[in-house]
């Protein structure tokens, strides 16, 4: 007999809301409606007013990628201004800082993962972790969430010897701690048989839905825009797309997991290209922002876009996101028809969904 179950708009397993129309037949999901839309605030149309204020309104389309948000914004901006170069040493701060926040955001998304199946003690420990990362970012930026480091033209805030040292030394302490969850992970039989074979995305269906992110690279998908589009630094520091095959909820935390590391190596590469470049923050264009452009990065989901249209004044004539989740939002209900109803908040989940950037 066929029942109609919501999952959603509140439930324990999302921190946002978001609602699923389940149809069932027993145990057995056989059709599946998604419905977003709780959280829209009409941020696109916000940004059409002075564009330095919009730096800082693009990061509140989402706490946990405020980051990648303005430095892709202000990159679109920087586009549109003829003759502006940004300063090196405002690239290197602004690559660092896009690294630590890819660190917080997958501690956070391995964390409510592990705590979606029951292992609530290891959400508490990935989010002890993921403290650390907040109070580096406090110390450089003077913020813990938004943190208003960047404009257009440059950066606000150095990063000087001494915060340099202690940035390094955080790599060699998180490191410690990202290798003592992984350990736990990969080692974890119940884990491991909770995850593997659910939820699987063949690389033919990732490709074809064209998902982004640690759920494109959990299905041997190897897109990753800093490396497909260098940008920043990442032209000087080679990524290497990190990739697992089977598709599953396993396959993408392990992707997340592995990235971790790849974030911290990344940070040290970078930390020292600091030493001997001159302290210009910022660049003041002589021009307004003139006609189109479009900046992407590689966001902790995946491939984030800006469009940017000016109007040569202070005003912006049109600015278009597009998010990760909003690109991984298609791969959601085909991974959850033909699952059980156990398995419904698992596969949603291990998306690391973001329902702020998915309405804006």
């Amino acid at each position: 007999m066929r029942t109609t179950i919501q999952f959603g708009p509140q439930h324990p397993v999302w921190i946002e809301p978001l609602r699923l129309k389940l149809t069932t037949d027993g145990e057995l999901i056989k059709d599946v409606d998604l419905e977003a839309g709780y959280v829209h605030r009409g941020l696109e149309k916000k940004f059409e007013w002075d564009y330095n204020k919009a730096a800082y309104l693009s990061e509140r389309v989402c706490a946990i990628c405020t980051q990648h948000h303005s430095t892709c914004f202000c990159l679109g901006v920087e586009g549109t201004m003829a003759g502006l170069e940004l300063p090196r040493r405002a690239a290197i701060i602004r690559t660092i800082m896009l690294e630590l926040e890819r660190l917080h955001s997958h501690f956070l998304a391995i964390g409510l993962t592990l705590e979606a199946i029951g292992f609530e003690n290891m959400f508490m420990l990935c989010f002890r972790h993921r403290e650390q990362v907040l109070d580096v970012f406090e110390r450089t930026t003077g913020n813990r969430v938004l943190h208003g480091i960047n404009i257009v033209g440059g950066v606000t805030r150095n990063i000087g010897p001494e915060m340099a040292k202690e940035i390094l030394d955080f790599c060699d302490d998180i490191e410690k701690r990202a290798h003592e969850i992984e350990r736990i992970i990969v080692s974890s039989y119940t884990i491991k048989q909770r995850m593997q074979g659910v939820g699987v995305m063949t690389e033919k269906m990732a490709k074809e839905l064209g998902v982004v992110g640690p759920v494109a690279r959990g299905s041997n998908v190897p897109y990753d825009v800093r490396h497909a589009a260098p940008h920043l630094l990442y032209r000087e520091v080679k990524v290497t797309p990190i990739v697992e095959k089977d598709g599953d909820c396993w396959a993408r935390s392990l992707v997340r997991v592995r990235e971790l590391f790849q974030s911290i190596d990344l940070i040290r590469q970078l930390v020292p290209l600091l030493d001997g470049t001159p302290d210009e923050l910022f660049a003041k264009s002589k021009a307004m922002p003139e006609g189109e452009n479009i900046a992407r990065v590689e966001a902790p989901r995946g491939e984030l876009f800006y469009y940017v249209r000016g109007k040569k004044s202070k005003e912006l004539d049109r600015v278009k996101v597009r998010t990760s989740t909003y690109g991984n939002g298609l791969g959601i209900a085909p991974l959850i028809k033909g699952s059980h109803i156990a398995d419904v908040g698992l596969i949603t989940i291990t998306f690391d969904p973001c329902i702020g950037c998915f309405d804006r």
